[in-house]
């Protein structure tokens, strides 16, 4: 940008120890300029003003360093600068430099110039070559190593899981209450055995008490839409079947699109139905992968393709330099969220998604959540999502204000597939 900053030779001479230093630490800045975002006291855009400026190598951010008039605040708060005549070094104040420093907006809403995500006025040269140098840092400062889960940890849970499964299909205890005449024939068609065995389970093998199984439901009714469905949840050692009034799209926990797990008439439903692959063999290498943590190397042999974002955090690397902070959190959760995932589901789960969203008229547009990462208390949480790109199931990260998930049933290792994944039952 061609500057016609009148006090460009001026201002390059104060920033000349603010480049030495980043110089000296390893961080490139060169030259340049950049124009002020309010306009001048007449309203008239302001003259490019010159400055230092420094750039990611991905092109992710970018950051501003240069001389300004500024204010020192009352009750020595800081410094602060009229936006409008700062700039100009003729106007009154004192001389401070000026730490501007955009990134990408990875979920703000917003789609125009890169918002700030620092803006901060310093007396000393040194302090404003530190502040660029730890943002430049960053990154690095809050990497962290991926969760690599103990093989024989992971068995012994998945063993505990089984025999929990097993004991309570062999004696299967299904209480059902009075349900609304809609739903006798389903309740009628309950396999207990198979609903016991199937039924959401915490990482000890019990009955996930918090789950709430949504089995059937007025299929002419919206996903979005609040309707009467017929239910199942543990009530002591038993399962209790009956009726509440449920948004469809927001239960994690939703077998409707899956009835092999429950009825009785669906019993017979193929493996190619069921778990997407006609034997466990068939995806072993995913598997091998999986038990390695190694989720990159899963997913390419899924043909799953993931955002680079997304790989960052697993990667255990900041995907945002302004969120640093909560890669931790975000990397835990991450691992802890993909613990039961198959991603050679993910292809026949977004089209059941987009299947049925199609059929009654909703937008496809937006990616359907699998679960969230926590760590922001922002009203739009960060959250992993499936979308499709050429062909191919996508991985991404979103944000979103919304509680609509994509049922575990469609993208999870089934039950009884991971009973002969883990040799507990000899694959036919």
């Amino acid at each position: 940008m061609r500057t016609d900053d009148v006090h460009a030779a001026f201002r390059m001479r104060l920033l000349e120890p603010v480049a030495t230093l980043c110089a000296e630490a390893g961080v490139p800045v060169s030259g340049g300029s950049f124009r002020p975002a309010a306009p001048d006291a007449t309203g008239a855009p302001q003259t490019p003003v010159a400055a230092l400026r420094c750039t990611a190598e991905d092109d992710s951010w970018d950051a501003v360093v240069t001389a300004v008039r500024g204010h020192r605040r009352a009750g020595g708060g800081g410094y602060a600068r009229d936006p409008r005549t700062g700039y100009d070094l003729d106007s009154p104040g004192d001389l401070v430099f000026e730490v501007q420093i955009r990134e990408d907006d990875d979920g703000l809403g917003g789609h125009g110039p890169r918002p700030i995500v620092v803006f901060r006025l310093f007396e000393q040269a040194r302090a404003a070559a530190d502040e660029l140098i730890l943002w430049h840092r960053r990154a690095g400062l809050f990497t962290v190593d991926p969760p690599v889960e103990d093989p024989k940890a992971r068995l012994r849970r998945e063993r505990r899981r089984f025999e929990h499964r097993r004991a309570a299909a062999e004696s299967a205890r299904v209480r059902v209450a009075e349900v609304p005449a809609q739903f006798a024939a389903a309740a009628a068609a309950i396999d207990p055995s198979a609903l016991c065995f199937h039924f959401p389970r915490d990482r000890n093998g019990r009955y996930l008490r918090s789950a709430v199984v949504a089995l059937a439901r007025d299929p002419g009714v919206r996903p979005h839409l609040r309707t009467r469905w017929l239910t199942a949840r543990a009530h002591g050692p038993d399962l209790l079947v009956g009726a509440a009034d449920l948004i469809s799209a927001n239960q994690p926990h939703r077998w409707d699109l899956t009835p092999w797990l429950w009825r009785r008439d669906h019993a017979g439903t193929g493996p190619t139905n069921r778990w997407q692959v006609e034997h466990p063999d068939d995806v072993a290498p995913v598997v091998d992968a999986m038990r390695r943590s190694a989720w990159p190397d899963a997913f390419d042999a899924a043909g799953v393709r993931v955002e680079p974002d997304l790989l960052r955090i697993l990667a255990g690397v900041p995907h945002r330099h302004f969120r640093a902070e909560v890669t931790g959190t975000w990397v835990t959760n991450l691992y802890t969220g993909f613990t039961d995932l198959a991603p050679w589901r993910l292809g026949a789960a977004y089209r059941a998604w987009h299947d049925e969203r199609t059929r009654h008229g909703l937008t496809t547009r937006d990616p359907v959540v699998l679960f969230g990462l926590g760590g922001l208390g922002t009203a739009r949480k960060p959250k992993v999502a499936l979308g499709t790109e050429a062909g191919q199931p996508l991985l991404r990260l979103t944000y979103t204000g919304g509680n609509a998930v994509l049922p575990h049933a469609l993208w999870t290792v089934p039950a009884d597939l991971a009973a002969h994944l883990y040799g507990f039952v000899a694959a036919q």
